[in-house]
């Protein structure tokens, strides 16, 4: 008897007749969120133009793409999510952070979305992302008060890699940063872009007694 042939993630997205919608129930946003998980554990979307190719981003495009993605069953496999340029905002992040499907990833990517202090609030207090060992936040607005968020996490324990690329924490932040319990396991650090100006703040990360495993540290 001929063996039952398999199907692969990449196969079942792009299988002809029902390319990406095997059910043929999916709505054509939700065609897209589908299309864009690759061998099923990896979410990207890198902007907005899938959804918006007739015109620009509506204004509440960030919180609509949040919602479906929430809403989307499809999502319970991924170990890694990377929406960025997406216009999430605070609303965004925190839609997402109530997921019911949004399963503990390990690489989260959440670049260029103006988080703001509040959306990495809702990040860093959120029990989705305790296996989280990369997490990429740059470009979103965040200040001092969002790097201290970010350094008193009870989630982020687990981080190995921490992107802050052209944010604006400061010689605040990045004491915080230098002093933080929560962020021992980093083996990588960028601050790059961050108006940290202090040779003291720079000193601090350099020499921090938490940060004993960094192997890569950036500051300029």
């Amino acid at each position: 008897m001929k063996k039952p042939q398999t199907i692969d993630w990449e196969s079942l997205v792009n299988d002809g007749e029902n390319y990406g919608d095997t059910t043929g129930k999916l709505s054509p946003e939700e065609k897209i969120i589908f299309e864009a998980i690759k061998d099923n554990t990896v979410l990207k979307i890198q902007d907005s133009f899938l959804f918006t190719q007739k015109g620009p981003a509506t204004e509440d495009h960030g919180i609509k793409l949040a919602t479906l993605i929430a809403n989307f069953e499809a999502i319970k496999k991924i170990k890694t999510l990377i929406l960025t340029h997406n216009h999430l905002g605070p609303e965004g992040a925190r839609i997402l952070t109530e997921s019911a499907f949004l399963p503990k990833v390990t690489y989260l990517h959440l670049g260029s979305n103006h988080l703001g202090n509040e959306g990495i609030k809702f990040i860093a207090q959120s029990e989705k992302f305790t296996e989280v060992k990369l997490l990429n936040v740059e470009c979103n607005g965040i200040t001092a008060e969002g790097a201290i968020a970010l350094a008193q996490s009870p989630v982020f324990s687990n981080l190995t890699s921490l992107n802050m690329v052209d944010n604006r924490i400061g010689d605040e932040g990045a004491m915080a940063i230098a002093n933080s319990d929560t962020l021992a396991n980093l083996t990588y650090l960028h601050l790059g872009g961050n108006r940290i100006k202090s040779d003291e703040a720079k000193r601090a990360l350099k020499e921090s007694k938490k940060l004993t495993q960094l192997e890569t540290l950036k500051v300029f």
